[in-house]
């Protein structure tokens, strides 16, 4: 015997994948709303719980006959036909082990039921209008729907802002114990030399670091004066490397507590810049490297940069231009799709106020509120 269920927006989608899969010969045991956990529970749907009988082997030279009564319902006929045939006792032990599985099952599943879905539908809409991808914001509205935590109890921003601190890691900010080199790398127009800016004015003002600027962006018209005028007002020292292999000798001569790379940003379809930023990197020596990723990018987009510019990279990330991001659901999609460590997220062109350590709640925060 045979036992399977099938789940379909409307009874008879459901019984078309069954008679299409099983036959026609195959009896209906029962139906009803569907409960699977699969199934959307933002949407109806509907299930049948279809039985048939194997195929005869060759040897079996008996059939079983089932003979209904006029007067007998489907379901009731099926389970006659089904539970009480002595013809047939292994396939009967069978089918009660499978209809106790699926008691089982159905009772878990009555108990997630249990729970109001009201919040976890807002959640859900919520988060697509945050522009949150829909795989992420089915997955959220799902732990919403799965936890008894009294979520209807609070606001709407109180139970997104709960649910995102479970799933954002804790920062991991540049360490300057001992003596590092940082080297920031992402797209044209990510923020990278700003945010270079906010580094080197926080690591010299509030740490009290020796800081050294070296930029490599020599493509960009007025990119070095740009880097040069902040340098100026630090009062910290630039040097300009005009190839990779001119990095070391320059570090040898110039010693500092920070050393702050600099780099170009190319589009991510270049493969001879792309390969350069790699040689920045591994010519400065770089301890700590730092993907710069606008919040105005898409989720597929910034996902895909990320990982153009990582390659084999050990990479924390930075998010900028927060301030300029309608939603923050393309940064958290990216945030959970990637798993990489968080370290800053800026938001304005202050230099140093608007950058800060990306703890989980100033993300969740500003996801859940739109303010850092």
């Amino acid at each position: 015997m045979i036992v399977k269920r099938y789940t379909g927006k409307t009874a008879e989608e459901a019984l078309v994948l069954a008679k299409w899969e099983l036959g026609e010969d195959a009896i209906i045991l029962s139906s009803g709303k569907a409960r699977d956990r699969w199934w959307k529970f933002w949407e109806k749907g509907y299930q049948v719980l279809v039985a048939t009988d194997y195929p005869k082997r060759p040897h079996e030279t008996h059939q079983t006959e089932s003979v209904s009564h006029p007067t007998t319902s489907l379901n009731e006929t099926a389970a006659a036909a089904v539970m009480q045939s002595p013809s047939v006792p292994a396939d009967d032990e069978r089918l009660g082990q499978v209809l106790d599985l699926l008691h089982g099952l159905d009772h878990r599943l009555d108990r997630i039921e249990g729970i109001p879905q009201g919040r976890a539908e807002e959640v859900y809409q919520w988060l697509l209008s945050q522009e949150v991808v829909e795989s992420w914001a089915r997955r959220l509205a799902h732990e919403v729907a799965s936890e008894t935590g009294g979520w209807d109890h609070e606001s709407l921003e109180q139970t997104v802002e709960r649910l995102l601190l479970t799933h954002l890691t804790q920062p991991s900010p540049i360490s300057v114990s001992e003596p590092t080199v940082v080297a920031l790398i992402g797209p044209t127009g990510s923020g990278k030399t700003t945010t270079i800016a906010k580094l080197a004015a926080y690591f010299h003002l509030e740490q009290q670091k020796s800081v050294l600027l070296v930029t490599t962006d020599t493509y960009r018209v007025a990119a070095v004066e740009q880097i040069k005028t902040y340098a100026e007002i630090l009062g910290i020292p630039l040097v300009v490397a005009l190839r990779p292999q001119d990095i070391p000798g320059l570090l040898q001569k110039h010693s500092a507590d920070v050393v702050l790379v600099d780099t170009a940003g190319h589009s991510v379809n270049h493969g001879l810049y792309m390969a350069e930023i790699q040689s920045i990197v591994q010519f400065a020596q770089a301890r700590e490297v730092l993907v710069t990723l606008p919040a105005t990018m898409g989720p597929s987009e910034m996902i895909e940069t990320a990982h153009r510019f990582a390659r084999e990279l050990a990479v924390k990330l930075c998010i900028t231009k927060v301030d300029e991001a309608h939603h923050g659901g393309s940064v958290l999609s990216a945030l959970l799709s990637l798993g990489w460590p968080l370290a800053y997220v800026t938001d304005g062109q202050g230099v140093p106020d608007d950058i800060r350590v990306a703890f989980p709640n100033t993300i969740a925060q500003w996801i859940a509120k739109g303010v850092l």
